[in-house]
């Protein structure tokens, strides 16, 4: 989880330092880090990602949180149950296409920097493969806490 955070401080300081440099540059009137625009729009997608992995680390997807948290027990968990299989799917179908994409068009290079687009791409597959690892990791809990819910409702 650190890492996703420290990832995501470093991809904001690039966004903010390039941006910032483009901005002084356009007001005083100076060429050559034209560049600038372009690090801060990859930083800005790799921002977006790793903050949807951390928001998702930290338990802060507010999908079913203002139903999750008036629900009984039981309901809870199946609240639970029904946002792990989805983030479970859309971390696959971000492997997917992320794969499909990153095939196509790892090598082909930005318009500024001619980096190749890979470095935009990968941030799919981590995204995909974190939800997916996410999911994973919370399932037994899920269905732990949605049968014990049962058990005890059957024992009342």
């Amino acid at each position: 989880m650190l890492a996703f955070e420290f990832i995501g401080v470093v991809a904001f300081i690039v966004m903010f330092g390039s941006t910032l440099l483009g901005v002084i540059a356009r007001y005083l009137e100076f060429g050559g880090v034209e560049w600038s625009f372009e690090v801060a729009g990859i930083a800005f997608i790799w921002i977006t990602f790793i903050g949807v992995i951390n928001a998702e680390l930290r338990g802060e997807n507010v999908a079913f949180e203002a139903l999750n948290h008036s629900a009984p027990v039981r309901l809870k968990a199946v609240f639970d149950m029904i946002g792990t299989i989805a983030l479970l799917a859309i971390g696959i179908a971000f492997i997917v296409s992320g794969w499909a994409v990153w095939q196509r068009s790892w090598l082909v290079p930005t318009p500024v920097l001619r980096m190749p687009t890979g470095v935009i791409t990968v941030t799919v597959l981590i995204l995909g493969v974190s939800a997916v690892c996410i999911a994973a990791s919370r399932a037994p809990r899920i269905l732990d806490s949605l049968f014990s819910a049962t058990r005890k409702g059957d024992a009342q």
